[in-house]
């Protein structure tokens, strides 16, 4: 028997309902939900289900481990680079499509440090899902094929957890699915 290729997985919480959302984690068999959020609340009943309590518990009872990696959200800076984007375009945040050229330019050189040249200011993915294990405390002996990167936004393209996904797919190899 051969060993299941490793893959991430991103989601969005808009555009779906609790049902969904969860039963999208259930369907595609996710090991461990990592947060890449700055804040980990949201505003307004309709996706309470997304507040960190929630949905740490939720995902608890689910058998999904959880972690949060604060270090891959955007800076205040970098967002409001998208926001002057969505200004000049006049596009809705939740209407957005894709991310804007400064807004990836910065995201890459600042989060996940491209064009850096010295290895210790290089973005490891190895080491950093390596740190949501051990923040989610995944069991070391347990095998590791399913992961999500979680933030907000419906579309994958319009989230910088596109940007990480794809980072780590550079890196290690791995297959990425936009759920």
């Amino acid at each position: 028997m051969t060993a299941e290729p490793q893959t991430i997985f991103t989601i969005g919480v808009y555009g779906s309902t609790e049902e969904s959302f969860f039963g999208a984690l259930v369907e595609h068999k996710i090991e461990l939900f990592i947060d890449i959020r700055a804040r980990r609340g949201m505003r307004g009943s309709k996706y309470k289900y997304a507040n960190s309590s929630y949905l740490q518990a939720k995902l608890k009872g689910l058998g999904i481990y959880y972690a949060h990696l604060k270090e891959l959200a955007p800076t205040k800076e970098i967002r409001a680079l998208q926001w002057q984007a969505d200004k000049e375009e006049q596009t809705r945040k939740r209407d957005r499509t894709g991310l804007s050229a400064a807004y990836v330019a910065a995201y890459k050189k600042q989060i996940l440090k491209y064009g850096k040249r010295k290895a210790e200011l290089i973005l490891d993915p190895r080491l950093l899902l390596e740190r949501a294990k051990h923040l989610a405390e995944y069991p070391t002996a347990k095998p590791l094929h399913r992961y999500v990167h979680f933030c907000v936004e419906q579309q994958a393209d319009a989230c910088h957890r596109s940007l990480v996904a794809a980072r780590f797919s550079d890196k290690m190899g791995v297959r990425v699915r936009h759920l």
